[in-house]
């Protein structure tokens, strides 16, 4: 594909400043540096908002609304898509934060408490705006929020915190801003809904901006610490090597068993990503702008799955049957026609197209404690350092 030569030395050149800064680097503890976080995102970052949001209009609840969901830490579904704990979940953890309120819920449909964040993630939700894919006949099954419409919500909250400019900035001076993960859902409805990948290649760059402009917008109301996680190996997911079951096999890695060129497009988006990120880190050079290396994390996974304690890396926990264990007719949390493994700590996936709280923490560990960062997580606590090496 056009991309993968780009990917490829892109990669490269990733690894070898990876390696010499590796060996300059201290890792800090960094419990107690923030009073609060705002999440913006979609499924893998949503801690109820789309159950609060379907009970409040007395909506038909989504499978994730129902049991296994959340068996395994919080025993009973919380709107989290996962068998317990989010990313989001383990970052408010490190730094001594109790986790994250959705942004509706609670008395008159809103959190009570905002002092220590809010969590504006909705299941489905895209970068663009809805009306983008209904023009080119997509259809997203969850909601109609984008990116533009939780930062919306995050400014119809921000008033409560703080009472003029200057006091905003000087809150949001003590708060990290998590921006996504976020434009998976831009890809994965286009691509389950068959469009072709000359034509979804070209959202990338409009994806992009998106975000970029929703981080610019934040900087200009005062945030410092923004953390931008790029997107995950989606020719990894069960949902996507069932969708492409019988491709040809030399579109399948031999060593993982993913489908290459579908994780070439991942690559791709987080390459176009971290090149907006270096224009704006010029432009701000007093912004702390963190890129969260989701991809190279996961597909750890995949290569060592042993070492992280996982024994299923392409077939998921949760599901209605088949070789990968998922049916887009059959979602984990549809009775009695799905079943849920003993153990999904074992399994790399939860349902398909989410991942397991096993796998969740580890990939939170990458981002906080093993450098999978740029510029890396212990210069969270320290602005004065942006663009600098911490010896």
């Amino acid at each position: 594909m056009g991309f993968s030569s780009s990917c490829s030395l892109f990669k490269h050149h990733l690894i070898i400043s990876f390696i010499i800064n590796l060996a300059i680097i201290t890792i800090s503890h960094v419990n107690g540096c923030f009073t609060s976080i705002f999440s913006f995102g979609d499924s893998l970052t949503d801690t109820g908002n789309l159950l609060q949001l379907s009970l409040s209009e007395s909506k038909k609840l989504s499978h994730f609304d129902f049991p296994p969901y959340g068996r395994t830490f919080f025993d009973y579904p919380t709107g989290r898509c996962s068998d317990g704990r989010l990313v989001i979940d383990f970052i408010a953890e490190e730094f001594g934060l109790p986790f994250l309120p959705p942004y509706f819920g609670g008395e008159n449909g809103k959190p009570r408490n905002l002092e220590n964040g809010v969590n504006f993630a909705v299941v489905g939700a895209t970068a663009l705006d809805d009306v983008f894919f209904k023009e080119r006949g997509i259809h997203n099954p969850s909601t109609n929020v984008s990116l533009g419409v939780e930062l919306g919500f995050f400014k119809d909250v921000l008033p409560s915190l703080c009472s003029s400019s200057s006091d905003c900035k000087e809150f949001l001076k003590k708060s990290l801003i998590v921006m996504g993960e976020i434009g998976g859902n831009d890809y994965n409805y286009a691509f389950l809904q068959g469009k072709s990948t000359e034509e979804i290649l070209h959202f990338v760059p409009l994806v992009v901006d998106t975000i970029a402009s929703a981080i610019m917008e934040l900087i200009g109301l005062g945030a410092v610490t923004i953390l931008v996680p790029g997107n995950l190996p989606i020719g990894c997911s069960p949902a996507y090597l069932t969708y492409f079951h019988g491709s040809d096999m030399a579109d399948y890695d031999p060593l993982t068993g993913c489908i290459t060129w579908l994780n070439q497009f991942s690559e791709f988006h987080n390459e176009q990503l971290q090149k907006k990120l270096d224009q704006i880190r010029k432009l701000h050079r007093n912004v702390n702008i963190i890129y969260a290396d989701y991809y190279n994390i996961a597909m750890r996974f995949y290569h060592s799955r042993n070492q992280f304690g996982f024994t299923e890396t392409l077939r998921a926990c949760c599901g209605g049957g088949g070789r990968y264990n998922y049916s887009s007719s059959m979602a984990c949390g549809d009775p009695p026609l799905t079943t849920s493994c003993k153990d999904p700590s074992s399994h790399v996936s939860w349902d398909g197209l989410h991942y397991t709280e096993a796998t969740y923490r580890w990939i939170s560990k990458g981002v906080l404690e093993e450098l999978y960062a740029i510029p890396y997580t212990n210069s969270l606590c320290f602005p004065s350092t942006v663009g600098k090496q911490i010896y």
